[in-house]
C-alpha cells in the first residue's frame, strides 16, 4: 500500500506543496502598482518565480502587478514588470512572475544562492 501525501485542507498550503521551485526566506521592502492599486511591503520569501509579500493593502487574487524590491546587491530596486497574485491570506499575498528582464531573474538567482549559503552557515 502506498502512502498518500495528507492534505490540511488549506488552500495556501495547497499551492505550497505544488511548487516545484523552493523559496528562500527573506526581508525585502517592496512596492507594487497597477492601474487601480498601489502598495508596499515586505517581501518574505522568494524564489526566481514568485515571491511572498505581507502589506497593509489588499490585493485580491488574479490582479496583475508591477513589483519592485531593495534587494540586498545594489541601490536600484529589482522590477518585475508583470506579476500575478496567485492567492491571499490576510496581509499576505503570493506572486507568480510572468514578466521580468534576464538581468533581473539572474540578480534574484544569486541573491537566492548567497542567502542558502548564508543559512546553511
Amino acid at each position: 500500500m502506498r502512502d498518500e501525501p495528507q492534505s490540511t485542507g488549506s488552500e495556501e498550503e495547497a499551492l505550497m506543496d505544488l511548487r516545484k521551485i523552493t523559496r528562500i526566506r527573506v526581508h525585502f521592502r517592496s512596492f507594487f502598482s497597477s492601474s487601480q492599486i498601489e502598495g508596499e511591503g515586505t517581501v518574505t520569501d522568494l524564489s526566481t518565480k514568485g515571491c511572498k509579500i505581507v502589506s497593509d493593502r489588499l490585493v485580491q487574487p488574479n490582479t496583475a502587478l508591477e513589483v519592485w524590491f531593495f534587494l540586498p546587491d545594489r541601490d536600484q530596486p529589482l522590477k518585475v514588470q508583470l506579476a500575478e497574485v496567485r492567492w491571499t491570506k490576510g496581509r499576505d499575498f503570493g506572486l507568480e512572475f510572468l514578466t521580468m528582464r534576464s538581468q533581473d531573474q539572474e540578480r534574484i538567482g544569486r541573491v537566492l544562492q548567497d542567502q542558502e549559503i548564508g543559512s546553511r552557515a
